[in-house]
């Protein structure tokens, strides 16, 4: 899926970043101590050990420690303190500075930080350097933080839209069928783990296709897409709700009881039955419940719901129905 893609592209960039400056860390480990700086040295080994534990846990925890934000505690100060103590020289981390922020920080963050970090920079090198000197060195430093805030809000936004394109379907907005399947199997886990009650709700539209053979496939888009919106004003925020296949639906709630369930899937129900939609077209619906069981797979879970739609349109459609699970009782 795109979105997992995304994911581990992500975490494989900041792997690489945070080796590459646990090894430059490495290095200006060994150059102040051949040169006598002790305290660069024990500065810059402290920063080989964060580096370390930020790529042991990208590499085998597949988390990001903090978000980056340790970084705000090893990276500044040890640049700062390069620049106290030799600012000819120091003066140049800070361009190595801001675009490092940017890469290892959430926007966010990096803005902050940045911010920040500039102004005490300057503040450092202002008392070495004559004053046109200082100007070049502020406009440089001033445009290399521009350009690197821009890049990273960018990248932030096109990260955000192949994520809306990757869940989401794009006629009715609602999440799309790649994204239902890791839904239910997380609902499965936490059921599993943790007794997380989970409810799935399938349901389709009534003879659909009649629709688009009077009306055309233009009205029955708008259909499906009216459809959508009045499930999203009613659902939680924490429900979920797919565009399962054409014209059938997704509805997986968590922390509810099957009967809140129901009456929920009964009010869906009789608001699609009495509503009007574009070019005067009636629409009913035919659905399905189950419930999480232990032990499920997901096409367990799927298939009782999917038998319980089958169940309302054998009965007439324009109903709901619900699939309750057998209780094995134990032998006499």
């Amino acid at each position: 899926m795109i979105l997992t893609e995304i994911s581990k592209y992500k975490q494989t960039l900041r792997t690489y970043i945070n080796s590459l400056a646990g090894v430059s860390a490495l290095a200006f480990t060994v150059i102040p101590l051949l040169t006598g700086n002790t305290t660069m040295a024990v500065a810059s080994l402290v920063g080989v050990c964060y580096f370390s534990v930020i790529v042991y846990f990208l590499a085998y925890k597949n988390r990001y420690l903090w978000k980056g934000r340790g970084n705000l505690l090893i990276i500044p100060p040890i640049l700062l303190m390069a620049i106290y103590l030799n600012a000819q020289y120091g003066v140049f981390w800070i361009y190595v500075g801001v675009v490092i922020l940017f890469l290892l920080l959430e926007l966010r963050d990096a803005v902050i930080s940045v911010c920040t970090f500039i102004p005490l920079c300057f503040y450092l090198i202002a008392p070495h350097f004559d004053q046109d000197v200082l100007y070049r060195i502020y406009g440089t430093v001033t445009l290399i933080g521009l350009f690197s805030f821009c890049f990273s809000l960018l990248i932030e936004r096109l990260l955000e839209r192949l994520n809306l394109v990757a869940t989401r379907d794009q006629l009715t907005k609602a999440l799309n069928r790649h994204t239902f399947h890791n839904a239910i199997e997380i609902a499965q886990e936490e059921h599993q783990r943790y007794q997380v009650t989970g409810i799935l709700f399938l349901f389709d539209l009534d003879h659909f296709k009649s629709i688009n053979d009077k009306h055309g496939h233009l009205a029955g888009d708008k259909v499906l897409r009216e459809i959508a919106s009045l499930v999203h004003n009613r659902v939680r925020k924490s429900d979920q709700f797919f565009r399962y296949g054409g014209e059938e639906f997704a509805i997986l709630l968590r922390h509810t009881s099957l009967q809140n369930a129901a009456y929920l899937a009964e009010d869906l129900r009789t608001q699609i039955e009495n509503y009007t939609f574009s070019n005067g077209i009636r629409v009913t619906i035919s659905g399905g419940l189950s419930e999480v069981q232990k032990g499920d797979d997901v096409n367990a879970w799927i298939d009782r719901s999917d038998t319980a739609l089958y169940e309302a349109k054998e009965a007439g459609r324009n109903c709901n129905k619900i699939h309750i699970t057998e209780i094995q009782m134990p032998a006499e």
